[in-house]
């Protein structure tokens, strides 16, 4: 199940359909979720987890637009995708990217925006009181950069062999793709 598919059902304002798919995600995938805001919550991280995991290994997912991007944290869709032979953070894989926007190094950012969009379908589930649901939903957007950071420190803390979290551990990590 898609982001898209959540969008495709807030667009219809079909907020049953909604409710009756996040049901279906919370008991198939985070069955501990107790609601759209904790289910939101749980596919963040899976998905930090995912594409940090994905950079540590150098792949390009040329196309990660709502519908490629899954809630059970999962790749889908290996059309235009591709491993970086070179380190550059700028790589594409995509013929018709042409202004890079799923570039490697953009994928944590594109992440984002994939996962706004699903806070946004949420709301209607999240709250009754749109303000506050738009206020929940947000709280749990803002910490996604860190969930991204942990997530992708500790791939490439394992990557150098590092056994214990120090704190220059990420600078030491870039200083080494940069070299790359």
């Amino acid at each position: 199940i898609r982001v898209g598919t959540f969008q495709y059902f807030a667009a219809r304002q079909d907020r049953e359909a909604l409710q009756a798919l996040a049901d279906h995600v919370i008991a198939r995938h985070y069955p501990e979720a107790d609601g759209a805001l904790r289910l939101l919550e749980r596919v963040i991280a899976a998905q930090a987890r995912l594409v940090a995991r994905w950079m540590g290994l150098g792949f390009i997912h040329g196309v990660m637009n709502t519908d490629n991007t899954t809630l059970s944290g999962e790749t889908i869709d290996y059309g235009p995708c591709a491993f970086m032979e070179v380190y550059h953070p700028d790589t594409v894989y995509s013929s018709i990217d042409r202004t890079g926007r799923y570039a490697y190094g953009r994928q944590p950012e594109i992440l984002a925006w994939n996962l706004a969009q699903l806070a946004t379908a949420l709301l209607p589930l999240i709250a009754e009181d749109r303000e506050a649901a738009i206020e929940a939903a947000q709280a749990a957007i803002h910490r996604y950069p860190e969930a991204f950071q942990a997530e992708w420190a500790a791939v490439f803390r394992a990557k150098l062999g590092l056994t214990t979290q120090e704190e220059g551990d990420t600078a030491l990590a870039l200083s080494l793709l940069e070299r790359m």
